[in-house]
């Protein structure tokens, strides 16, 4: 996998990024031995993916850039355990639909163990830090010639995926680091052509997991001795975050 652009101070010093995924999913990465990437179509954020949202104009015709299908990524974070990082990333639809705060599950890896991805897999494979813009900085990078240039491209490229390392300041606390793939049709996921499946070694990627702060520590203790039993993870690899932990300090007044 490679890098595009550059590491920054903290990713040089500390190189490991996170993944915080539903606990009903993070099993399905264990079983399936996969992460799924997405189509950067799927993004919420309107302004963060120019050659996806774009209006196009070819000739003075609307245009559809074919290699905006080809493209997929996934959203990891340089930012340590954070409860603002919990709550979002657990605030969404689950499989079944329902739109609540579900329990989490924090998983980590080492920037060097993404090689691990593109040996298992056919295609290309990039990541790179976002680069958080003013809105103004924004709008005028639709008449940036490099943009401008990538978007005339028709076959993906690495110049697509320095496009989508744009993002506003709003969302700088994500301390983002995206990884891309180009891969082989045979990836796409053979009923929704916006998913990519890449196969993975768990126990090879994952440094170390981390569950949810909200979580009954009992029922943490069994996820840990599952991890441990069934799919091969060393006790001091799993943790729990501690935001929830009660609050023993001792103020004395006398």
């Amino acid at each position: 996998m490679k890098l595009v652009g550059e590491l920054n101070k903290k990713l040089i010093d500390k190189p490991y990024i996170h993944r915080i995924e539903l606990l009903d999913r993070f099993y399905k990465l264990l079983d399936n031995n996969e992460l799924v990437f997405v189509n950067p179509d799927k993004w919420e954020d309107p302004l963060e993916n120019l050659i996806f949202n774009s209006r196009l104009i070819k000739n003075g015709k609307p245009f559809q850039n074919p290699a905006k299908e080809r493209i997929f990524s996934q959203c990891w974070s340089y930012e340590g355990d954070s409860y603002g990082i919990w709550k979002i990333y657990t605030t969404k639809a689950d499989d079944n639909g329902e739109v609540k705060r579900h329990m989490g599950v924090r998983i980590t890896t080492k920037l060097d163990k993404l090689i691990t991805i593109s040996k298992n897999n056919p295609g290309e494979f990039y990541y790179g830090l976002m680069d958080y813009k003013w809105k103004h900085e924004i709008d005028k990078l639709p008449k940036d010639p490099r943009i401008i240039d990538s978007v005339k491209d028709t076959i993906p490229n690495v110049k697509h995926i320095e496009t989508l390392l744009f993002k506003r300041k709003s969302y700088a606390y994500e301390n983002e680091v995206r990884l891309f793939s180009i891969p082989d049709s045979s990836l796409i996921d053979s009923v929704d052509k916006k998913l990519c499946r890449l196969k993975i070694n768990p126990l090879e990627l994952i440094t170390s997991i981390r569950f949810d702060p909200g979580m009954d520590y009992n029922e943490f203790k069994t996820h840990k001795l599952k991890l441990e039993n069934d799919y091969g993870f060393r006790p001091s690899q799993i943790t729990q975050s501690t935001y929830f932990k009660k609050n023993k300090y001792i103020i004395r007044i006398d």
